[in-house]
């Protein structure tokens, strides 16, 4: 059997090794309070991938005879044995950011964003403004909803589920300062190299 398999599948063997004889929409359910705030995984995705893993022998489906006829989802030994050798499989990749906010910061016209005081310099100089309070008002929210998380108890103290939750609530304290200081300063953006910076 092939060793190969797209990150979607390792994300259903996963959550299985933790859940096993979850229905697909109780995984579905964990992705949204879980890795869904890191890795994006759309529910159509998950049961595609998931059918696939059965057909491939690493996930084994039931269907319950009476009630709801739930669909629930186990994984196998070599279901195990293949998410096994992924976790232990050294990896360079590194993280990749789709920001919205940033791409909409990127394209910003810098060549008016510092002509302030002249025609378009100013109206540039207040879409900065305003996208940045945008920003910070998102990432307030997010970072109030991570906290909610740690309050819950849901990950436990010291675990590696509770270090990536610590990696979401810092990452949103450095995009709200990132977004703050910008609004402050829309003309001298945060980590301007000294010889680009405006005098002040």
């Amino acid at each position: 059997m092939p060793s190969d398999l797209p990150m979607s599948a390792y994300v259903v063997l996963g959550l299985l090794s933790r859940y096993d004889g979850a229905t697909p929409y109780q995984l579905d359910q964990r992705i949204r309070e879980s890795i869904g705030y890191f890795w994006s995984f759309p529910r159509s995705q998950l049961y595609e991938q998931t059918g696939r893993l059965v057909r491939r022998g690493l996930v084994v489906e039931r269907q319950e005879e009476g009630g709801r006829r739930r669909r629930t989802l186990s994984i196998t030994d070599e279901g195990r044995r293949a998410l096994h050798r992924w976790l232990t499989t050294p990896t360079q990749a590194i993280t990749e950011i789709h920001d919205e906010g940033l791409l909409r910061l990127y394209f910003q016209p810098s060549d008016r964003l510092r002509e302030v005081g002249t025609a378009g310099g100013g109206d540039a100089s207040d879409a900065v403004v305003r996208l940045a309070a945008e920003q910070i008002r998102a990432h307030e929210d997010r970072l109030a909803e991570y906290r909610r998380l740690v309050s819950s108890g849901k990950t436990e103290e010291g675990s590696p589920q509770r270090a990536t939750l610590e990696v979401g609530l810092r990452f949103e304290r450095m995009i709200i300062d990132f977004w703050r200081e910008l609004a402050a300063e829309p003309t001298d953006p945060p980590g301007a190299a000294p010889g680009d910076r405006r005098p002040t």
